[in-house]
């Protein structure tokens, strides 16, 4: 039986090591979302605690340069809200284009599969169908030289 040597496994590689890239930059671009949701929260953390104390100094005696320490803090911490907030939407969309990269990479990578699985399949059918005829022709000769045995 003949090995069976697939033509396209050069591009197979190829698009496998794609696939593997835009799989590695999709994973990274998770972490990224991941970090800067975990930032978010933190910062949205500090800036209700900073919004409590303010409320806090306002409802007992307070000293005009407490409250206005605690103000500027208040807004240090909404800018960094919305900073974060702005950075998060990017990754996020980064990641969902990254996502469609990959899906597409991988459904290259899988027809180019296939395909090599059906030429596989392919070349086995073929070669067993060979080695029927050739075990059938050598039945039939045997069978006819019995028979030519058998009259002599």
């Amino acid at each position: 039986m003949r090995s069976f040597h697939f033509k396209l496994k050069a591009l197979l590689s190829l698009k496998e090591n794609n696939r593997e890239q835009a799989l590695t930059k999709f994973v990274q671009s998770i972490k990224e979302v991941l970090k800067l949701e975990e930032q978010l929260s933190e910062s949205q953390k500090k800036y209700h605690a900073v919004q409590e104390k303010l409320k806090e100094r306002q409802k007992g005696v307070f000293r005009r340069d407490q409250i206005e320490a605690l103000q500027s803090s208040l807004l240090l911490e909404r800018e960094n809200v919305s900073e974060i907030t702005l950075l998060l939407n990017r990754a996020k969309e980064m990641q969902n284009s990254r996502r469609k990269i990959f899906l597409d990479h991988d459904s290259q990578y899988k027809a180019i599969d296939r395909l090599q699985e059906k030429q596989r399949d392919e070349h086995f059918f073929n070669e067993n169908r060979k080695e029927q005829l050739e075990l059938e022709d050598v039945i039939g000769s045997r069978f006819l030289f019995q028979r030519i045995n058998e009259q002599v």
